[in-house]
């Protein structure tokens, strides 16, 4: 919530940043007074933020500081609720961007677009929406004095134009710590070495802006009907995502009472394994489909579990995702053992893989949280890990088994295939921090735990009971996390689980707790739908009270 509410503060606080007195210039307030932010920002830029509603922005501010957990983060810097946090914070601004009345007395119409552009240059500007100059004027000439300490103001008159550039300076010969331009009703701000930026940037043609750009319209178009709160592209051929499996980007983030929703439409590369170009770690869209011939597995998870997850894609297509996952060390290990794991394990596998975490029913909580370096430290003592997937050649499994115990040495573990009395065979693994994760085909379908009494629970279970956290979505990968079920076991566990002195700990663990029990889950899906990647990611609340204090 804290990282929402940085997100949501960010044009707040980039006023803040770049504040400074802005006039009149090219591109008269009332004349663009329906015109949006798009139209000043370049669809050539590295990327932009965009804030459909200046309004609106505010009232989600004020509904985040409705929530215990701000309330809470607020105490932890010295302020006795929410509401006084976020006086705080939008004093440090020097504009309450939470009330109308205070953004039209600066000068700012708050019922229009805001925005950021990222430019290649590597110097962004601000565009905020004008609807009184004067006001505006006064306002950033005051906080351009009291925060950046100015004390000169040059206008400069750009040949060629009507626009007019105001710097602002601490005293002649300085270069301007900030400076702005007036375009199409919006004041176009920068600081640094990027005022000097600004005059091309208001010279924008509309064939040269964003309003231009099909595939963001397009994509814009397809964003929930209700409205989104904050918008974050990133176009095709942008630097920012020369390393990322995907070509463009499109999120959507949006803030109710009950839930945090972010939505991402992404344009998928090329898979690496079918291009030229290697570098390009892209994606096959198969393995982001759902695939037919699954079977579901989700009745075999345990009930106490609090995080489960499902992929329903073909696992044969994830061998992208497996290389990076493994590291160069692992897959050079594997390469010389000659098991290829695309070849001899995922494509051997069926759709519908299912895992589910649990607390452990007495992790070492007087040790804090866990070193994430599994050489020295075992997560299973946290928390217990049960899953399962189903082979479509059930003969295949035990070989494939084998051939992985053979090669677990190398990494510093021991995998040993024992027979239980009922005639099952496990294949458990152990290393120096304690028990790897155990494996045990059963007909076609293959179980995989730890510790051992996970997996003999998975072995022992008809499959029957449905999922234990919901919800989950129908995408090709889908997770779900029960905050409230994990905060119900920690405040469940015995006091031998706390260590000596554990009364300390468990009381300090309990007011965290408590300060963010309006969490109540988080539930992720990735898939791809007409030829686009889409993940959502949504964190359910349970709704903020007012905070009037």
């Amino acid at each position: 919530m804290k990282r929402a509410l940085l997100l949501l503060s960010l044009v707040a606080l980039s006023f803040s940043f770049s504040c400074s007195k802005c006039g009149g210039g090219g591109g008269g307030v009332k004349a663009a007074s329906s015109v949006g932010v798009e139209r000043v920002i370049p669809k050539g830029a590295v990327g932009a933020v965009i804030v459909p509603s200046l309004d609106n922005l505010g009232a989600k501010l004020t509904l985040i500081q409705g929530f215990k957990v701000t309330s809470f983060i607020g105490q932890l810097q010295g302020f006795e609720s929410g509401k006084q946090f976020g006086d705080a914070l939008v004093g440090q601004l020097g504009l309450d961007v939470r009330s109308h009345e205070a953004l039209e007395a600066a000068g700012v119409d708050g019922s229009r677009s805001a925005g950021v552009a990222m430019l290649i240059s590597g110097y962004p500007y601000l565009a905020l929406p004008v609807k009184d100059e004067a006001k505006f004027a006064a306002a950033l000439e005051k906080l351009a004095k009291q925060r950046l300490g100015t004390t000169l103001s040059k206008d400069v008159k750009v040949e060629g134009s009507t626009f007019t550039l105001k710097t602002f300076l601490v005293k002649e010969g300085d270069e301007p710590r900030v400076g702005y331009v007036i375009s199409n009703g919006f004041a176009l701000i920068a600081n640094g070495g990027g005022v000097a930026k600004l005059t091309a940037a208001a010279s924008l043609t509309e064939n040269d802006s964003l309003v231009a750009d099909k595939e963001f319209t397009s994509e814009k178009e397809k964003l929930p009907k209700g409205g989104s709160d904050l918008i974050v592209y990133l176009p095709n051929g942008t630097p920012a995502l020369v390393h990322a499996p995907v070509g463009m980007a499109v999120a959507s983030v949006t803030l109710t009472p009950s839930e945090l929703t972010v939505l991402v439409n992404a344009t998928a590369k090329p898979n690496a394994t079918n291009s030229a170009d290697k570098s390009a770690g892209g994606i096959d869209l198969a393995a982001l489909t759902p695939q037919p011939g699954g079977k579901d597995l989700l009745g075999y998870l345990p009930r106490d579990a609090f995080v489960v997850a499902r992929y329903q894609g073909d696992p044969s297509k994830l061998g992208a995702v497996t290389r990076v996952a493994m590291g160069p060390y692992l897959r050079k290990a594997f390469e010389e053992a000659g098991f290829d794991v695309e070849s001899q394990a995922l494509a051997k596998m069926l759709p519908g893989v299912v895992l589910a975490l649990s607390l452990s029913e007495r992790p070492p909580m007087d040790k804090g949280m866990p070193d994430l370096d599994l050489r020295q430290t075992n997560p299973f003592s946290y928390a217990h890990l049960s899953g399962a997937a189903a082979a479509k050649d059930k003969e295949a499994v035990l070989p494939a088994l084998e051939k992985v115990a053979f090669l677990a040495p190398k990494f510093g573990a021991t995998m040993e295939l024992r027979t239980r009395a009922d005639g099952q065979k496990a294949m458990i693994t152990t290393y120096s921090a304690g028990e790897g994760v155990h494996f045990a085909p059963k007909e076609d379908l293959l179980f995989f735990a730890s510790p051992v009494q996970r997996l003999d629970a998975l072995v022992k279970s008809d499959g029957k009971g449905g999922s234990p956290v919901t919800p989950l979505g129908d995408e090709a990968l889908s997770v779900a996390i029960d905050l409230s079920r994990l905060s119900a076991s920690v405040r469940a566990l015995p006091e031998s689980a706390w260590g000596l002195g554990g009364f300390a700990i468990k009381a300090t663990t309990v007011r965290w707790l408590d300060a963010t029990d309006d969490l109540k889950g988080i539930s992720l899906s990735l898939g791809a739908k007409e030829q686009r990647v889409q993940a959502k990611v949504q964190l359910t609340l349970g709704g903020a009270k007012t905070d009037t204090k």
